[in-house]
Order: structure tokens, then sequence, then C-alpha cells
């Protein structure tokens, strides 16, 4: 492997291990090539959505098929009852040879967060928000499930360092609002490496993907390990998601990649701070991050606040995960959900504003008053 190695981790979650390797250059397709001929496969379902390159996803099933046949699945226009393909994978039958019968088939996922959300062995993302999350998350069960699903965990995630570092700039400054929500809830020691690094115009090298990665993939180690489905201390892995996916849904206009999950990190820091839980200078932490990242500081598309504080009111959860510090979610009764006031979000987002800040442009951060 020599210099394609750039690292290994191996993320425990409950009784489940995730293999991370991240790699660099042409000379690492090798070592793709033999872990994937590793899994013995009889077939092979290659899971795509429209983040997976052309050329890499011929790349990619060419080399699978060197060793099974390789059937491709387009989650752009597969059908809704065929996007779980591995859970209707027949089990694999020993057979008194030691050898398999009746077929097993081997789940890749390539591309971005849709496709490393199915529950495949092998997951291959190439975007930097499918990297730091969904390629990383355990696969959760129905909730009246009485088995785990086949594959709950992939086998192995391989990152290319490089190819990431290559994608466009406004997919890399989405995927970086990943690593500032892991930097902001999870490990606020990065902060000041973090804030020294970003790059509004999302131009990074392949060694600093690789540090990104890295540090997403330390923080989701040390929460998952006894919370595997991020339903306790790991729901810190989704802060301000919940937000964005409001954010997103009233809108006035179609959003850049990641505007609404950069606008969900600083409405949650508005609402932590009018109920008392953050001090003035976390909420300008997190505006911080998101302007050095060329992100859009205001509400994009400018949807009605009274709107939008009604869907956060009505919205089938009991509450949104706060910070009462940097790295520090506020604990209600036991849980990570704080209540929250229709009357409050409102005040809250209306102080956010309507978006000024085009993409590529940064302000100068300057801390709140008091």
């Amino acid at each position: 492997m020599g210099s394609a190695t750039v690292f290994d981790r191996r993320i425990q979650a409950g009784p489940a291990n995730v293999p991370l390797a991240v790699r660099r250059g042409e000379g690492s397709w090798a070592e793709l090539a033999e872990r994937t001929a590793a899994f013995e496969a009889d077939r092979f379902l290659l899971v795509a959505d429209g983040a997976a390159p052309a050329d890499l996803l011929v790349r990619v099933r060419a080399m699978a098929a060197v060793y099974a046949p390789c059937t491709v699945l387009d989650l752009r226009s597969a059908p809704p009852s065929d996007r779980t393909p591995s859970d209707r994978t027949p089990p694999e039958r020993p057979t008194p040879g030691g050898r398999r019968s009746g077929g097993r088939t081997v789940v890749i996922a390539l591309g971005g967060e849709q496709a490393c959300a199915v529950a495949a062995d092998l997951r291959l993302p190439t975007t930097l928000a499918a990297a730091v999350g969904p390629a990383l998350a355990l696969r959760r069960p129905p909730p009246d499930a009485r088995a785990l699903p086949a594959r709950t965990a992939p086998a192995l995630v391989w990152v290319r360092s490089d190819l990431l570092a290559d994608r466009p700039a406004p997919e890399t400054r989405a995927g970086m609002i990943g690593v500032i929500r892991h930097v902001l809830a999870v490990c606020p020691a990065q902060y000041e490496a973090l804030a020294g690094s970003l790059d509004p115009e999302a131009r990074y090298g392949a060694g600093a993907i690789a540090a990104f990665l890295a540090v997403c993939a330390d923080a989701r180690a040390a929460l998952v390990c006894f919370d595997p489905f991020e339903t306790g201390p790991a729901l810190a892995l989704g802060y301000g998601r919940r937000l964005a996916v409001l954010v997103r849904s009233l809108a006035g206009r179609p959003l850049a990649p990641g505007d609404a999950e950069a606008v969900g990190l600083l409405l949650a820091a508005r609402i932590a701070v009018r109920l008392g839980l953050l001090d003035a200078a976390g909420a300008w932490a997190h505006r911080e991050l998101v302007a050095r990242n060329g992100s859009v500081t205001g509400l994009p598309g400018a949807p009605d606040a009274t709107a939008f504080a009604d869907a956060v009111g009505t919205a089938p959860w009991p509450g949104l995960l706060l910070l009462a510090g940097l790295g520090r979610p506020h604990c209600v009764r036991g849980r990570l959900l704080t209540p929250v006031d229709a009357a409050l979000v409102r005040a809250a987002a209306e102080s956010l504003g309507p978006v000024a800040v085009p993409h590529g442009r940064v302000p100068a951060p300057q801390p709140a008053a008091g």
C-alpha cells in the first residue's frame, strides 16, 4: 500500500465494529480490489445515487465484476420498494464442504448520503457529507423489528481523500457543515484548528480532507460505543439537523447544498441563548465557523418566522437538541431533547434575519454584545 494509506480507524458501536480506511492516490485501488475479493461474493449489488461520478461507477462495477456478477441499482430511478435491497438478501447457507450455496449478495454503496444510508457491506462515499455522516452510521432497525437487519453495520467504509478534495466547491462547503457540527457539539477542543482551516472558497487538499475525516471519526467513536443507534448521547451527532429539515421545507426557493444545515446550527444557537442555556460567546462561535465556511448566515428564501415557529411547535418530536456550551448538550430529565416554545422559536428566527451573505464571501465575524 505504501503512501496510499492515510489512516485507519475502527469505530466500536455497541456490538458492531465499523472499519474506516482513508486512502489516497491510484495506488489504493489494488488494496480495495483485494478487500472486495475477500468478501467471496456470489454476486454484487452496486447501489448508487446522483452523487456517484459516472467514471467511478464504471470503475467500481468493473472491479467487482472480476470476482462475481455485478448489478447496478440507481436510486434515482428505483421505486421506493427497491431502495433497501440488502434487507431482502437471501441468507447464506453453508454446505458440508464449507462453501456457500444459494448465493450470497454483497451490497456496495457508492455515492452521497442517500446511497451510504442503505444497509451495505461496503460503503464508498464520494461526498464529504456522506463520509462524515451516514457512511459511518449504523442502520437503525425498525421499531417493531424482532431481530436486527442482516447488515446493521458496514464491513468496511473506504474513503479516497484525494477524490473528495477534487469535488465541486459547493458540495465540499456543504460537507464542511458536518465537520462544523461535530466540533460545536462534540469536540470543541478542535475549534481553533478548524476556524483557522476553513476556506470560504472550499479549496482543500487531500491532507486537510483527511484531517477533517479523522476529527469526525474520533468524535463519533467517543459517542456511539455505548449508544450505537444514536438515541442517547450520540444524538449530538445530528445537532441542528431537525431545524435544517424545516428550513429546507419552508424556504421560498431551492437551497444551495448545506444552506439549510448551516441555518439549522445558527437557529439552534439562537434558541439556546434565548433559553439562557448558551452564552453570547457560544452563539458567536457558531456564526464564526459558518461564516468562515462561506455558508449563509440568515434565513434563505426568507421563510416566514411565524410559519417557521408554528412548524417547530407542531413537528413530531418532543424537543430540540440544544447546547449549554460548546460540546455540552443540554439534558432534560435524562434526555438530550429540550422542549421549546413557538414564540421563542419565532423570536430566534426573526433575530437571525434574511440571508445576506453570498457563497464565497465571508464577513469579518464580530462578537455578539454581552
